[in-house]
Parts: C-alpha cells; structure tokens; sequence
C-alpha cells in the first residue's frame, strides 16, 4: 500500500484518528481546542504498542486562529502531498442557519473552517463526520449548504466529486446503535463520486437477514474484561452507588430505563445504546451493565465504542467518558476509509473488518 499522508481537524480522543491510521493512511497532524484531549493524544501517541499516529504531531489550539499555512507547516506536507483531511466539527451552532444556501450562513460556526481549510489545501480527498440531526436540520437546507461549500471553490467551481449517507455503526459490526452521517469528497482530477460501505451486519439480533453477519453484541465488547473494577486496567473505575440505586440497578429488564437516571439497562446479547456524553457541567453516564447492579465503567464504554484497552483517557471524573462519548468507533472510522483507499484510491489491499480488529489489537472483538 502506498503512503497516503493525512490531516485531522477536531480530533478530540482520537477515534476517528485511530481507524483511519489502521486503515493505512498517515496522520501527519492531529489538532483540537480541548487541552485534556490532546493529552491524551501525547501519551497514548508515545506508548501505544501498534505505533499509531506515531507521525503526527498534536497541536492544541483553536481552529479560528489556525491559518491553513500554520496547518501545512506542522504538519510538515505541501499542498499537493495531503491525500486526505478529516474530521468531525461540532455543530452546536447551526441554530442560527438561516434559509439561504450560500456559505456565509456557516460562517462563523466550526463547520466554516473544516470548508475553510479543505477550500485553501483542496486535499485529493476529505471525510466530513457529523451527527443523525445535521440532516434534518432547517428541513435539510444546512446539508445542502455544507455540501455545496466543501464541492466547490470560492469561484464557485466544482472540485470535488461527493457521496454521503447516515449509518448506523451497528450494521457494520460495532457493539452499539449509533447513528452517524458521513459525507466523502474527493477531487474531480482523482475519480468519480466513491460508492458507500456496503452493510455487512444486521442490527436486530432477532432479525437475521440473509448474507449479513450477526450484530456484534455488549457481551461480546465485555469479553475478557473483569466484572470488578479496578485501576490496574486504564479508565476501568466507575461511579460509586447507594444501596438505593443498586437495588434498583439489580431488579431492572434488560433494555429497562431506570425513571430516576434516565439511563439504560444494556442487553447482552444485543448491541449495546448509544454512549452519550452529557453536559459540561455534569459530564456523561455510561448505560447500566447487564450483569452487576452499577454503571458502566468508561472503560467498558470505551469497548463499546471499540477503543482497544491500551488507549488510556487522561483527566479526572467526566473527562474520560467526556471523550469517549465524542469519538467515532475506531473500527467504524477503519471501514469508512478502507472504502475510500479501496474505491478512491484504487487499494485494493485495504483491510477488511477483521483485518481492522488485528491492527487495532482489539483481541476481544476477535470471533
């Protein structure tokens, strides 16, 4: 496989980060305003035992401030050499989007600077990754102007070719119903608008559907972990409970959402609800567990999302699961670019889903 060097924008944890490096391209510069996730980037960047991102550099900062000449330079790459930025940004913002389709209804929002830096580097490829909602929001005008601004120049020209799609992760193997949308572009001088991923799993486990793979299940994302938390396994300690809430925890279905948390109870045998992230101020939950009477821990969310057990959140109380809950699942990002080394760049040696567990060192996933 030829080396195919690459540029992150909002890489927070660095989920998207990790699937897109096990897919085969190189991260020459992961950047994100959130100082405790660069953190973790740096540490786990150094220690990792697959030497992923082992190239990029992490750079802490805002995207505002950040020309595309400052981006270039740290990431050590010319124009013409940046095969592919990628990145997920917030969207909160996007409330006051008005009806017109121009781009200067993004201005302003984070959205306009992902635009802005594709627009000033015209990458041979770019992966936009965002929320179920951005589709719908003021009746589907917002994608429409996201679309237009990443296809075209400031003139108006068109530069690259565009498919995109809502997934839902669990039909492609991962332990969790989450849904995502993902817009592929890549330059008119390279190809033709990419085909989507084909599903490869179904979702209902009491559904099987013919030449698809059973869901990947919570019990599955859990084997090998131990029920007791502890320190000796990163990010494996968990909130503290009252006898109370344990025992509600305990007579609890599976599926059930406790009326006082407004959390969970994860089913073993299916995949697992979406990991949230929560507010600012009180930081996310994880979902019940199916077999101890507790919260999950973010480790065991962490396997949920398909982070190996290597990759170790730094910060203190919401901080971890702050950034589990941000990523994109690694084996997910890995399938959404081995699709676009695979039809947009003509690699056909691209890892496959399993191919994708092995270089990740996700053992527990390994069937």
């Amino acid at each position: 496989m030829n080396n195919h060097y690459a540029i992150s924008l909002f890489s927070g944890a660095g989920g998207l980060d990790l699937g897109i490096e096990a897919a085969g391209f190189t991260t020459k510069l992961c950047t994100d305003i959130d100082t405790v996730s660069c953190k973790t980037l740096e540490k786990n960047q150094k220690s990792n035992p697959k030497g992923l991102l082992k190239d990029a550099k992490i750079v802490q900062g805002d995207i505002k401030q950040y020309s595309t000449e400052s981006i270039l330079k740290d990431a050590g790459l010319q124009k013409n050499e940046v095969d592919l930025v990628y990145g997920g940004p917030p969207c909160q913002a996007f409330s006051v989007f008005g009806k017109r389709l121009g781009l200067e209804d993004t201005r302003g929002t984070l959205v306009y600077d992902y635009i802005r830096v594709v627009r000033e580097i015209q990458p041979k490829s770019f992966i936009f990754e965002n929320v179920k909602g951005l589709l719908s929001m003021n009746d589907g005008s917002l994608i429409e102007a996201i679309i237009d601004g990443l296809s075209k120049d400031e003139e108006g020209n068109q530069i690259y070719n565009i498919s995109y799609g809502l997934f839902n992760t669990a039909e492609y193997g991962i332990p969790q119903y989450r849904f995502r949308v993902i817009i592929y572009g890549i330059r008119k001088d390279i190809g033709e608008s990419i085909p989507l991923p084909l599903v490869t799993h179904y979702s209902d486990p009491a559904e099987p559907k013919a030449g698809l793979l059973p869901p990947t299940t919570v019990a599955d994302a859990f084997r090998g972990l131990p029920l007791e938390t502890t320190d000796l396994i990163p990010n494996h300690i968990g909130r503290k409970h009252g006898e109370a809430v344990i025992e509600r925890y305990r007579n609890m279905a599976f599926g059930e959402r406790d009326s006082k948390t407004r959390i969970n109870k994860l089913d073993p045998n299916k995949p697992s609800f979406t990991i949230v992230v929560g507010s600012d101020k009180g930081g996310g939950k994880g979902h019940i567990h199916p077999t101890v009477p507790r919260e999950v821990t973010p480790r065991e969310s962490a396997r949920i999302q398909t982070f190996p057990d290597y990759w170790a959140f730094e910060g203190t109380s919401r901080h971890p699961i702050r950034q589990v809950g941000n990523a994109v699942p690694p084996v997910f990002a890995g399938i959404i670019a081995s699709n676009l080394l695979r039809y947009g760049f003509h690699e056909e040696d691209a890892p496959n889903y399993s191919e994708l567990i092995e270089r990740l060192g996700l053992d527990y996933l390994k069937k």
